[in-house]
């Protein structure tokens, strides 16, 4: 789960001053944070707020928490649909919970969690793996098909293919295969699969 709330010592850290001005800067009001006990914790979109205020480079945990604030936005049903421009970066992945991945033509640049738990793989081992090596059942010619519909047909996004997974020893699984192309990034797409 990701983390929300930050305590003043780590504000004050990042701002790089002592954990008693940063606590009397939210006792002042210049600062919203929420009382827990004795002590004062920081919401993340605050904790965002004053250090882009004061022109801080953000940490990565507080870049995360910005991006998937600003980032993906979720149409719900089947029809699921990916939307913004945090669409241009490929960590992307990280954020949807369906196994997915991103492609550059047969290519896999980048692949979240699940994607990696379900074909026995980790996320690094699969940067630069060829998605035929990947899926069964769908051959290198169908995703570039798929590629190919998405690219030619944006207003028709996403569209819907099925497949099978290669699972290593275990069974293989079949799948409905969601494509979307990259905002701002013509050759990169993204793969979403729902089991069924």
């Amino acid at each position: 789960m990701e983390k929300t709330l930050f305590s003043t010592p780590e504000l004050a850290q990042w701002l790089g001053v002592f954990h008693t001005t940063a606590r009397r800067w939210i006792e002042q009001g210049k600062i919203k944070g929420i009382r827990v006990g004795r002590n004062y914790k920081v919401p993340a979109d605050e904790a965002v707020r004053v250090l882009e205020e004061y022109q801080i480079p953000l940490p990565a945990i507080l870049k995360r928490h910005k991006s998937k604030k600003q980032g993906i936005k979720r149409l719900k049903g089947n029809r699921s649909r990916l939307r913004s421009s945090f669409l241009r970066k490929l960590l992307v992945v990280e954020d949807i919970e369906a196994p997915a991945l991103v492609c550059r033509r047969n290519t896999i640049l980048s692949a979240n969690q699940t994607f990696a738990d379900l074909i026995m793989h980790g996320q690094v081992d699969l940067i630069g793996v060829d998605i035929g090596e990947t899926m069964d059942g769908i051959s290198k010619d169908r995703v570039h098909e798929i590629t190919r519909f998405v690219m030619e047909s944006p207003a028709k996004n996403p569209s819907h293919y099925s497949g099978e997974l290669k699972l290593g020893n275990r069974p293989r699984r079949k799948v409905k295969i969601f494509a979307s192309q990259l905002e701002g990034m013509k050759d990169v797409f993204l793969l979403i699969f729902r089991q069924f």
